[in-house]
């Protein structure tokens, strides 16, 4: 059973829990879930693993906190080291996956804008590739960086009594930041690499065609299952 599927087996089983138990489940679910330390398959088959505990035990009259204890983050922790680790390959394969989407994404909204502003003013479509490579890795880097610390926060408030306005004024700031490095870093890069001319409609085509080639791999090969 690949990860969808587990994920909606999942869905269908906590509806079996009562509110107590639903409630100390799902924090469990979000810390495991936002751990990068497994994968998402490892992770599906883990709570599958604790939802059956749990199922089984309230049959039984006993609660979650029964089973699992007061400090359930430290149980997840030490479950999640028991699994196996990712293979490199997979790991390798998966990133490059994720990266060829994401270039897909960009080229899809390219596109839209250039066609976009075309019709109001003519528009430079020359495009230099060594600029365009350099300026792709900025933004995918910051992207990575920000679902890292987006996790690492969803993870950590969990199990921890945190001030809301304090993480929203945070995340906003980090939010910003990061659209911010995307829109000006790339502009404080010289011009280099060969030269092409490239329209919207080309990059909205492109794009397409690579969303629809990540998609069709994903789906023959299960690089996100």
């Amino acid at each position: 059973m690949n990860a969808k599927e587990l994920i909606e087996l999942n869905n269908r089983k906590r509806k079996e829990l009562t509110k107590e138990n639903e409630e100390y489940y799902g924090n469990m679910l979000v810390y495991i879930r936002a751990s990068m330390a497994v994968s998402e398959q490892q992770s599906e088959e883990l709570l599958m693993e604790l939802l059956d505990h749990i199922i089984e035990a309230q049959k039984e009259g006993k609660r979650a906190v029964d089973i699992f204890g007061e400090n359930p983050s430290a149980y997840c922790d030490e479950m999640i080291k028991q699994l196996p680790k990712e293979s490199g390959k997979s790991t390798a394969y998966f990133i490059v996956f994720l990266l060829v989407k994401l270039a897909g994404l960009i080229a899809v909204v390219n596109g839209i804008g250039d066609i976009i502003i075309h019709y109001f003013k003519d528009n430079d479509q020359t495009v230099y590739v060594g600029t365009a490579i350099v300026t792709f890795i900025i933004v995918a880097c910051i992207i990575f960086l920000d679902v890292v610390v987006i996790l690492k926060w969803l993870q950590q408030s969990v199990y921890k009594v945190s001030n809301k306005v304090k993480d929203f004024v945070l995340l906003s700031f980090i939010m910003t930041l990061s659209i911010l490095g995307m829109i000006f870093l790339p502009r404080l890069l010289p011009n280099f690499g060969y030269v092409i001319e490239v329209g919207g409609f080309i990059y909205l085509i492109a794009g397409v065609a690579t969303l629809s080639i990540s998609k069709w791999l994903d789906r023959k090969y299960c690089i996100t299952k």
